[in-house]
């Protein structure tokens, strides 16, 4: 029997110790939390969303924000710890563990056609299984065997629409990323839209499933 599921796209909030020193407005937030990408997000959220980019890319939050744009554009590539985390009706949810980035959220994609499990990271360790036309998505046990590993079981078409729709609230969200640019002043929203489009396979790696 399938488990009624909902997935979403998400990534780690950031870490502090003092004061969280940031140019522009961020929503309050408990360091390593979880701030799920949608088009809904408040501007604040995704003030929050940018200084994690820069945080975790050794961007120094101390600079000026056309400065810390400027170092985002130019950077090489952009990683994000995050991923996809998937809920079921009960509110138990599988979420990714430590090492696993957002910018690799499409092999869940490539895993409809491969059957090779996306690398999920560990400390838990999730992975996929397929077996016919049905996928176990299991909350742990891809490096080692453990005792209190669950799963969600879902149909590969179940599963291919809820990617779809993480799909969308992802290309919605940069949308939003780019009027949140535009809101704090800076004068290249087109190049932070396209700059993490590129690095996080968002509209750049979109092709009809």
């Amino acid at each position: 029997m399938s488990t009624q599921i909902k997935m979403q796209a998400i990534i780690e909030a950031p870490y502090y110790q003092d004061e969280f020193i940031c140019p522009w407005k961020v929503s309050d937030f408990e360091p390593f939390s979880k701030i799920r990408l949608h088009p809904e997000i408040t501007i604040p959220e995704i003030g929050l969303v940018v200084a994690k980019l820069a945080q975790y890319n050794d961007i120094e939050l101390s600079n000026s924000k056309p400065a810390i744009i400027e170092q985002i554009l130019e950077a090489k590539s952009l990683v994000l710890p995050g991923g996809i985390e998937v809920i079921d009706e009960r509110e138990k949810s599988i979420s990714p563990g430590c090492c696993c980035g957002l910018e690799r959220w499409r092999e869940w994609f490539n895993f409809l056609s491969t059957g090779n499990s996306p690398w999920l990271g560990h400390d838990p360790s999730p992975w996929l299984e397929m077996q016919g036309d049905m996928v176990s998505i299991w909350s742990d046990g891809l490096l080692e065997s453990v005792r209190n590993a669950f799963c969600f079981e879902v149909s590969r078409s179940q599963l291919k629409e809820a990617l779809k729709l993480v799909e969308n609230d992802l290309q919605g969200f940069l949308f939003s990323l780019e009027s949140w640019a535009q809101e704090i002043g800076v004068t290249n929203s087109k190049e932070l839209f396209r700059k993490f489009d590129d690095c996080f396979s968002i509209w750049h790696g979109f092709i009809k499933h």
